[in-house]
């Protein structure tokens, strides 16, 4: 399925104003997502075929599925030593099964060169389109019996071939009845920012456009406001 021997990635395509997207992962326990604005979010299953510089994404759930052809903008950006974590920053070519016209967007593929949820009890992984051809990326681990706010959250901006680690992250998430998060926001300073100054800071408000629960993860596809730029955003939560 992956022949770059990286068994743990996380990935996903999507377009905000036409309610279709999908995200893939395999964290040691595979998932698929599936989002259409006609059949809402369904869990899926999916095959990742890799060669080139191109990657194909083919997700089905049910009667109906879609493929993507994932070409990277650049190349892998290393974003830090903890786990190996690699990121593409991709175009989408999208070709739903139904017979709906194939369309373009944005994509990405993380990617772990070691197991991140290694004696983590919790995990968070989010990719975000920032608009502009840029892409932000967020992950999050906590120990096991840790509380939300103990987790200890990265976050970086890649824009074309440059990565920019941000010194502080926030991630405030809103959950439903049932524990499942329905909505998120963001707060990104950079390094030696003012604090004083409010627009030193990056923000993300996000709502979700649907979600699915695969063994420990969770997984949603949101519609994010980043800086007032419209983009959609993946978010996969997993918890030991």
């Amino acid at each position: 399925m992956n022949d770059r021997g990286q068994r743990f990635f996380v990935c996903g395509f999507g377009d905000p104003a036409a309610g279709v997207g999908a995200l893939a992962w395999d964290l040691g326990e595979p998932g698929a997502l599936l989002l259409s604005k006609a059949a809402g979010s369904r869990a899926a299953t999916f095959a990742l075929e890799e060669g080139g510089d191109a990657a194909t994404l083919d997700i089905t759930a049910e009667d109906t599925g879609i493929e993507a052809t994932l070409s990277p903008r650049t190349a892998e950006i290393p974003l830090g030593d903890q786990g190996g974590l690699t990121v593409s920053v991709c175009v989408a070519e999208v070709t739903p099964r139904d017979g709906s016209q194939s369309f373009q967007c944005s994509g990405q593929i993380s990617r772990w060169s070691a197991d991140p949820l290694e004696g983590a009890g919790t995990f968070r992984h989010l990719a975000i389109d920032a608009g502009d051809q840029a892409l932000l990326v967020v992950e999050a681990c906590g120990e096991p019996g840790a509380e939300h706010g103990d987790e200890r959250p990265r976050a970086w901006l890649i824009r074309g071939e440059d990565d920019a680690r941000f010194e502080d992250a926030f991630i405030s998430t809103q959950y439903d009845g049932n524990g499942v998060p329905t909505r998120f926001g963001l707060e990104l300073w950079p390094e030696e920012a003012e604090r004083a100054s409010r627009a030193a800071a990056t923000r993300v408000a996000a709502s979700s456009e649907g979600s699915v629960g695969v063994g420990n993860a969770w997984a949603g596809l949101f519609r994010c406001q980043t800086d007032g730029i419209l983009g959609l955003g993946s978010y996969l939560l997993w918890r030991a």
